[in-house]
């Protein structure tokens, strides 16, 4: 009896973070290949210069919407996780704090532009994203159900939707000839409708939030319990937003930013697998931590390993071919993004780890560990944009969100390295690396072929590489085999 228990919950924590991560892949696939399509349209509508003010905007906006939830939200998510009967107590009263935050955010926001300077139209496109704020107030605690409920699939098919009805709504305007700020109207639009969904979704799968109560002697102690994942946000928010207000600042042009935001934007695009992996991977690894704490210990190495073999590959590729993806995707104007990105390539695998390990902080209740070492990405990421970015503009924005990264995943190891021990096997990452050396002097070799036939070829010499070099285990390619069989088995029969 006392051998038993183990067993269930790793076979049910697999099964569910399979079905989550597949789910998340399969609607993040389709939502990244969409909006892939959908950013050469909007790039290629607007110019250099029309879409570097609409990255301005996102830019500066993002980097004060860290206000309008300081955390509850991510807090309210993992506690449902650990006891569903959480929601009970922390429903109405997060949604009550979020209101209150979105208006101080909403102010801050607007007001703060108008100071710092930006013109009319910059500062009206701020003001009309800030009224997102209030919606999210809403939307994000709905959403935070379907997260703590483990219905990270449902959750990234509503994802999927608001997506889709942004780039409806943004291509109607976009093909009316109207500038970027009807595109900032399209992402606030969309979201009535995907509130509406969510309530409906929620109530389909009788996960019905409770009636509305109001218990003010907890708002203090929910917004306390926000803060660390607030200061991890609002870290992030500086790691992925300062630079593009750095390189206004500095008066770089707003063409420049654009071609920056260009392969900034292509870089995200590359990471679709892990994020739905790590969207899938919190909540139960939260429930798994509560129950036993020792079974989360391999997820962390046999994700580690993963991780490496997807990312190592992209950076390697993706420098080598900078330029040709560039060519092929955007009309000759965008051509100089090639450099950016050819750098900014490399941050895929470092923001690959580091944002696994943000959420396995959160999933074993470590998220102070995490604020910490978020923080002082925030502060080395301005340090760095403070020193780069004046002298190489777009470039040392660039150097300097790898570099930032490569800490942060430095940080990360050590952390978990106290606290899981050692078991990454540095021997077997070793082959990965020498693997994706090989692909990239095949890359070099046929450079001047197509670009979809060299990543035919290198990935192929990649993969085989891999597998006949003993990077994986034995029992690991097992495992793989049987995952793909079974896959394959599922799909005939459907």
């Amino acid at each position: 009896m006392s051998e038993s228990p183990p067993t269930p919950p790793q076979k049910s924590a697999g099964r569910i973070i399979a079905r989550n991560t597949i789910f998340g892949v399969g609607a993040q696939f389709a939502l990244r290949i969409a909006s892939f399509v959908f950013q050469i349209f909007v790039v290629n509508s607007l110019g250099g210069q029309e879409f570097g003010r609409y990255s301005i905007v996102l830019a500066w906006a993002g980097l004060f919407s860290v206000i309008g939830d300081m955390g509850i939200n991510q807090y309210l998510a993992r506690e449902i996780a650990r006891d569903r009967s959480k929601v009970n107590d922390l429903f109405w009263d997060t949604v009550s704090l979020r209101f209150m935050l979105a208006l101080i955010a909403a102010l801050i926001t607007t007001l703060g532009a108008a100071l710092n300077g930006y013109d009319g139209e910059l500062v009206l496109a701020i003001a009309i994203y800030t009224s997102s704020y209030f919606l999210q107030a809403i939307l994000a605690p709905l959403g935070s159900i379907l997260t703590g409920n483990e219905r990270v699939d449902i959750a990234s098919i509503m994802t999927v939707i608001t997506q889709v009805l942004f780039m409806v709504f943004a291509t109607i305007f976009l093909l009316m000839r109207l500038d970027f700020v009807w595109l900032v109207i399209a992402s606030v639009i969309n979201l009535p409708i995907v509130t509406v969904l969510h309530i409906w979704s929620i109530r389909r799968n009788k996960l019905s939030p409770p009636r509305f109560k109001i218990n003010r002697e907890m708002w203090w102690t929910v917004f306390k319990a926000g803060l660390p994942f607030a200061f991890i946000q609002l870290s992030l928010s500086f790691a992925f937003r300062v630079d593009t207000i750095l390189l206004n600042q500095f008066k770089v042009s707003e063409e420049q930013i654009g071609w920056y935001n260009v392969a900034y934007n292509l870089t995200l695009t590359l990471l679709t697998i892990t994020r739905s992996f790590n969207d899938a991977i919190l909540p139960t690894l939260a429930r798994e931590h509560a129950n036993n704490p020792e079974s989360v210990r391999p997820w962390y190495y046999q994700s580690v390993k993963i991780m490496l073999l997807i990312g190592l590959p992209i950076a390697v590729g993706g420098m080598l071919t900078a330029d040709k993806i560039v060519d092929v995707l955007y009309r000759p104007e965008i051509a100089p993004a090639a450099v950016a990105l050819a750098i900014l390539v490399w941050d895929i695998p470092f923001v690959m780890y580091h944002s696994f390990c943000g959420n396995m902080t959160t999933s074993i209740k470590r998220e102070k560990g995490a604020a910490r070492i978020y923080g002082s990405l925030g502060v080395v990421n301005i340090i760095l944009n403070l020193l780069l970015v004046p002298r190489f503009g777009i470039i040392g924005a660039a150097f300097s969100t790898v570099l930032t990264d490569v800490i942060g995943a430095t940080q990360f190891y050590l952390l978990f390295r106290h606290e899981f021990g050692a078991g990454l096997g540095f021997t077997r990452l070793a082959r990965i690396g020498l693997a994706a050396v090989a692909m990239g002097a095949i890359i070099f070799v046929v450079i001047n072929w197509n670009l979809l036939l060299i990543i035919s070829l290198s990935g192929a010499v990649y993969l085989t590489l891999v597998w006949i070099s003993g990077a994986f285990s034995l029992e690991e390619r097992t495992r793989l085999l049987g995952f793909v069989r079974r896959r394959l088995r599922r799909q005939t029969a459907s």
